[in-house]
């Protein structure tokens, strides 16, 4: 009697553990868990590998990235400037460190072409707004400022910069500064090798249908700084510009 009870507990903790996975097999199938297709943002940056008539295939940390263009895709690029192209008429955003009396003296200087509805309207790129701050500082590491508006003086290293704030302001660009500037392109300008920064929808395959393109040149050692959507095949390399303050 006793070992037929044995056996009779045996099945049905056989039973138990047999039903219990089904179980579990048949919510897993009910509920899967998303996929990162289902997770993945607006937008993709990476290197240009190729150009397939008006789709083009990045490449990235987590493989291979398609971005179609259309005739009202608009394209901008980042070329690395010096000093002496700062000149009155254009538009800058001078990030750095001010000192005691508020003067900044610039680390980065980004320029851009005057438009129509003057400086400060991100017209190639996301410009700061007026009174906005930089994002956070790491922790252990000097507070970072910026300023943006029209250049309309420019001497040696003192730069004037007409602001929407504050007015005018004279700031410093040393000649150690990383200065570059930023301009309209075309589908023609697309070289291989260099970087791309695409803004635009994805599609459930993660194609992103780009709305605006950023050409930037690789990094030193010829890799592309990770940017939207969290791809980028380095993380060091990044090209001049590719990191202008938002607001």
């Amino acid at each position: 009697m006793n070992r037929m009870i044995f056996v009779l507990a045996i099945a049905a903790g056989v039973c138990v553990a047999a039903c219990g996975s089904a179980a579990t097999a048949a919510n897993s199938s009910a509920s899967p868990t998303p996929t990162g297709g289902a997770q993945l943002r607006n937008g993709a940056a990476g290197q240009l590998v190729q150009i397939n008539g008006q789709t083009l295939i990045l490449t990235g940390a987590s493989g291979d990235i398609s971005v179609t263009f259309s005739g009202t895709t608009t394209f901008t690029r980042t070329s690395t400037a010096v000093l002496a192209d700062i000149v009155p008429g254009l538009c800058v955003v001078a990030t750095g460190q001010k000192d005691s009396a508020g003067a900044l003296t610039a680390m980065t200087v980004r320029l851009s072409p005057k438009a129509s509805t003057g400086c400060g309207a991100g017209q190639f790129g996301p410009n700061p707004a007026p009174g906005a701050s930089p994002r956070p500082t790491p922790s252990g590491q000097p507070a970072m400022a910026f300023v943006s508006g029209e250049v309309t003086a420019a001497t040696g290293i003192s730069i004037t910069v007409l602001t929407a704030a504050s007015g005018s302001q004279t700031i410093t660009v040393p000649t150690t500064a990383t200065v570059s500037r930023m301009s309209s392109a075309t589908a023609t300008d697309l070289r291989t090798g260099e970087c791309l920064r695409a803004n635009g929808a994805r599609d459930s395959a993660g194609t992103v249908a780009a709305t605006s393109i950023a050409i930037t040149p690789a990094g030193p050692s010829g890799t592309c700084a990770t940017g939207l959507g969290g791809r980028g095949p380095g993380r060091s390399g990044a090209p001049p510009g590719a990191a202008a303050p938002n607001g």
